[in-house]
């Protein structure tokens, strides 16, 4: 072996060691690009604060709430911020990741009476905790819910929330698609679903389905043929499967599942419907809905159905915006991590980049009152 092919090798392993930091840092400047309290003057800035890593701290000091992020790669700075009661700056809520760390109970309390809520949220993209959230219901919007339950209005709603999933998804495939031929027989297939709600319309939920299930194979399979870029490849392998935007389901121990994400895309739409299923249910408590009153998705105990009949039109959408974000990105192997069961999982930096991409959706609060207009016969404003 020369000198120089030692060289190179050398070389190779250091980058091979600093390529999990460097991806940190890559994802950590693009969260926070401006520390807080730099401005001159300070404005009034109410987003959600995204934590993730190892040693997460929340606590009170002198009437402040000191939060102290966790770390998830070395070297690295740590991220501190100081929240003083009825702050400017004051988070509209705190999201962690599938961190660790400490919580006082005095920065609950505080938290409380604040109204800050405390989102906790898993690698599979469960809502695991959630804190401060208080739920009063309408009772007159209740008792609406449960008279279309009953009646047949409750059907009617059903095929318009897939009517709507529908069109979106034609809207999504041909926004990414630019229209091109290679989608235009896929896009044909999704008109026609559109079209047979419209002039043939099903006439119970089974039929409904099937004619959702037909235009949502024709909308993923247009994925398969959208390709990733990657770098780095040299100095680290990837499946081959991750060089193409593969299926939705993934194949664990336990059988099929979307939320055992086997692919990097996946991986990051778990993580974005969580946050959508979390924004969702503000939505339908903030405007006095039982939760639980659902129409398409099964209402069994402790099932909030009704949130999920909600995401239904509002999926195309977010998926329109992750891959308009996954395609136009150069991605790093270490940008995700692999387990012994084949699960992919995000450099945690990197997950808390996905969330406040997903905060930045204007088209969610805007969705999701419209579909609620529609199930009521009211128009709710609600922002969050």
């Amino acid at each position: 072996m020369t000198k120089a092919q030692l060289k190179l090798n050398i070389d190779n392993d250091i980058s091979n060691d600093n390529e999990w930091s460097d991806r940190g840092d890559y994802w950590l400047k693009k969260i926070n690009p401006i520390p807080q309290y730099t401005a001159r003057k300070r404005r009034i800035i109410h987003k959600p604060l995204i934590l993730s890593g190892h040693g997460i701290k929340l606590n009170i000091d002198r009437d402040t709430l000191l939060i102290k992020c966790g770390f998830t790669h070395y070297p690295q700075i740590r991220e501190e911020y100081r929240f003083f009661p009825n702050d400017r700056q004051l988070p509209s809520r705190i999201v962690i990741l599938d961190g660790d760390g400490s919580l006082s109970f005095n920065a609950l309390q505080w938290l409380s009476d604040q109204g800050v809520p405390l989102i906790q949220i898993d690698w599979q993209g469960h809502v695991s905790s959630i804190g401060n959230t208080y739920y009063a219901a309408d009772t007159k919007l209740v008792n609406r819910q449960l008279e279309i339950q009953v009646k047949d209005n409750g059907f009617e709603f059903s095929k318009w929330v897939v009517l709507q999933k529908i069109k979106n998804s034609y809207q999504t495939i041909k926004k990414i698609s630019d229209n091109c031929d290679t989608a235009k027989p896929i896009l044909t297939k999704i008109k026609e679903q559109e079209t047979k709600i419209k002039n043939n319309p099903p006439c119970n939920l089974a039929s409904l389905l099937a004619v959702e299930g037909i235009a949502a194979a024709a909308y993923f399979r247009y994925w398969y043929t959208l390709p990733l870029k990657w770098r780095g490849l040299n100095r680290k392998h990837i499946p081959p499967e991750w060089e193409n935007i593969g299926t939705r389901i993934g194949y664990g121990r336990g059988g099929k599942s979307n939320q055992l994400a086997n692919h990097p895309v996946n991986a990051i739409l778990n993580y974005a419907y969580a946050i959508l299923e979390n924004q969702v249910r503000g939505y339908v408590v903030a405007a006095g809905l039982d939760p639980t009153i659902g129409y398409m998705h099964s209402n069994t105990k402790d099932r909030t159905s009704l949130i999920f009949d909600i995401m239904e039109p509002l999926r195309p959408l977010i998926d329109q915006h992750i891959l308009e974000f996954v395609l136009s990105r150069t991605f790093a192997p270490d940008d995700f991590t692999l387990n012994k069961n084949g699960v992919c999982r995000l450099h945690p930096q990197f997950a808390r980049y996905v969330v406040k991409l997903m905060y930045d959706i204007p088209e969610i609060n805007t969705v999701t009152n419209k579909v609620i207009k529609q199930l009521v016969g009211k128009n709710i404003q609600i922002n969050l």
